[in-house]
């Protein structure tokens, strides 16, 4: 489990950041107004102590008032401005304005000069107001045109300067109970999100895990008990009916399995009794076809001796070579007969021994070509070998794929036509389970199998059922057997075949022999 922040930590840090945000986007516009805010309000007393002159109707001297020095001067304009002298900066440029704007009253300006500021103030007096402060009692002058300059003249300009050291006090303290302020109010809002998170989302959030982790262990009783009337508690108990359904499945599942257990039991006693079934089954078939091949033997082995007796007599009846010749043919097919079964009585019993040695597929089709070439040659059927390649040896037990091969050919001159030939190719292939092998082919002419019986042939006592293949006797078991002993070889036996076109028989056999893997019963 990768470690990581917890939910109520990354709750707590996310809601907090944004509280923070808030906060200080929230007081940022007073933190930056500030500064005006004093400046405006350093203004304003300019402006009360000029209405103070202007209601005393006489010139001030410098006074100190609140510990700052004020000095107030006012400035009387004749009608050159060079009759007067002994004026700043501001005061030229100020008196300059008032001239050039006669609608504009009053100028203000901020010096600093460290943590002093000099707050500078212009009032302008025009002959409205300068007949009003000389002489209250005068009738109010009202001009009678609409210029202004020349209605209303400038008759003077009132300069009021004052130096504060409290203002910049008064920035700092308002900041810094500014930041206090934020502080205290991000704090509150961290403790109450704190507050809200622990018992509103993370207790119930807490409790399910709890439940969780009961569950995980295996313990399906456990219970979610949220009270809290919202979606928790809607969660809560959906969660508890999902493990009161998952209980009773179980519950369902252990009688099942009980049931499946007791079935089993039963299967396996009767499975048992099964394989005991088969294996007397093999026993006798195997005991029986070795009692009758003894006596079928002494059968034919008489039955050859007269017919060798028969053809050394000139005046032997042909009846009696045909009856002979009849009983021969029936014996040794009997005898194929009785052979297939004790094969398929040996592999089924698991008797079937394999003996591995290198064997050369050159010499084994050559002998094999030798061993078929008189029952061919009844049929004027020409067995052909076709080898492709250098082949390797291969390790395999030659006398069991001799006999799959030997089934392979006999099968092939059984249904192909008179004088039709049969081809046994081998040719060298790489399989992709078990690297380079051999394939061998036993091709031949006759009436094909059709698609839907190509797999069936090779299951036991199965047969072809067309009318073409009624007349020819067997058991059904070579194909069979041929599989069962491939399977046994680590080979693989198929065919490949169209319908009236004859059909082909194939072995592939690995270069190197690896044993059958047994599968376990309960993988």
């Amino acid at each position: 489990m990768s470690a990581g922040l917890s939910l109520s930590a990354k709750s707590q840090m996310l809601l907090g950041a944004a509280i923070v945000a808030l906060v200080t986007g929230a007081l940022a516009v007073p933190w930056i107004r500030i500064d005006d805010a004093i400046d405006e309000s350093q203004h304003e007393v300019a402006r009360q102590l000029a209405d103070v002159w202007k209601l005393r109707g006489e010139a001030l001297r410098p006074i100190e008032w609140r510990d700052a020095p004020i000095r107030m001067r006012f400035v009387p304009l004749e009608p050159q401005i060079d009759a007067f002298v002994a004026v700043d900066d501001f005061q030229r440029d100020t008196i300059e304005q008032f001239r050039a704007e006669p609608e504009r009253r009053e100028r203000f300006l901020e010096v600093r000069r460290g943590n002093d500021r000099l707050y500078r103030y212009a009032r302008a007096i025009r002959q409205s107001e300068r007949t009003t402060v000389q002489a209250r009692g005068a009738i109010e002058f009202r001009p009678g045109t609409r210029d202004a300059s020349v209605a209303d003249p400038l008759q003077g300009v009132l300069f009021i300067d004052r130096d504060s050291s409290v203002a910049a006090g008064q920035t700092l303290i308002s900041r810094v109970f500014l930041v206090a302020t934020g502080v205290g109010a991000a704090l509150i809002g961290v403790l109450l999100v704190h507050l809200i998170l622990a018992r509103l989302v993370l207790r119930p959030v807490r409790a399910l895990g709890a439940i969780a982790d009961r569950v995980r262990r295996g313990d399906l009783s456990a219970r979610a008990k949220i009270g809290t009337g919202d979606e928790f508690e809607r969660l809560a108990e959906s969660i508890n009916e999902m493990l009161e359904r998952v209980e009773r499945t179980q519950e369902r599942l252990r009688t099942i399995n009980a049931s499946l257990d007791l079935k089993v039991g039963q299967l396996a006693e009767a499975n048992l009794g099964l394989d005991e079934s088969n294996r007397l089954k093999s026993e006798f078939v195997a005991n029986v076809s070795h009692e009758l091949r003894t006596p079928l033997n002494s059968i034919i082995g008489f039955a050859e001796l007269l017919e060798e007796l028969a053809r050394g007599d000139p005046q032997a009846d042909p009846k009696r070579m045909r009856y002979i010749s009849n009983i021969l043919n029936s014996g040794r097919a009997l005898l194929d007969m009785i052979e297939d079964l004790l094969n398929m009585a040996r592999l089924e019993s698991g008797r079937m021994e394999v003996n591995v040695e290198p064997t050369s597929i050159a010499d084994l089709v050559e002998g094999l070509q030798g061993i078929m070439r008189p029952q061919a040659q009844r049929k004027g059927i020409e067995i052909e070998t076709r080898l492709v390649g250098d082949l390797p040896l291969v390790e395999t037990d030659p006398g069991k794929l001799q006999q799959i091969l030997y089934n392979f050919v006999s099968n092939a001159i059984k249904f192909s036509p008179a004088e039709a030939p049969v081809l046994i190719a081998a040719e060298r292939v790489m399989r992709d389970d078990t690297g380079p092998g051999v394939r061998i082919s036993v091709v031949d002419r006759g009436p094909g199998i059709p698609y839907d019986q190509q797999e069936t042939i090779f299951r036991r006592f199965r047969q072809l059922e067309a009318a073409h293949t009624r007349g020819h006797g067997g058991t059904g078991l070579g194909l069979a057997i041929c599989r069962e002993l491939g399977d046994l070889l680590g080979a693989s036996v198929s065919v490949v075949s169209e319908p009236g076109r004859g059909a082909t028989f194939s072995v592939e056999i690995p270069v190197a022999h690896r044993s059958k893997q047994l599968q376990a019963l309960m993988e």
